[in-house]
């Protein structure tokens, strides 16, 4: 992605099943609805500082999505509950920035801070 876009529109890489490793560029500030919904072999997200709303859906089904990688501070009015499976929402609003893993993602995925 290039340092050029600012957010990630709506629909970008939904089922984009290639992707397996995103890193989000400084340059983009929001993540819009389903952006990156059913993206099964997505393992692994980083989230820079820059971002600062994560919309609903935004990695829903990404079934295979183990690690996300949070640099940013996202108030709990701008990251809807739904952007990703599990409780990941929950827990990084409680926990902040950081790392959060999970042995069993999808849908009923636990997440922990590390």
């Amino acid at each position: 992605m290039p340092n050029s876009v600012t957010n990630i529109g709506v629909d970008a890489f939904n089922n984009c099943t290639g992707l397996i490793s995103v890193t989000i560029p400084d340059s983009v500030t929001s993540i819009k609805q389903s952006a990156f919904e059913g993206c099964t072999n997505l393992a692994s997200v980083t989230i820079p500082n820059s971002v600062t709303s994560i919309w609903w859906n935004a990695f829903k089904n990404c079934t295979g999505l183990i690690s996300v990688k949070f640099e940013s501070t996202i108030a709990s009015k701008d990251f809807i509950s739904s952007a990703f499976d599990g409780d990941l929402c929950a827990k990084y609003l409680a926990g902040g920035r950081g790392t959060y893993t999970t042995r069993n993602p999808g849908y009923h995925a636990v997440w922990t801070k590390q």
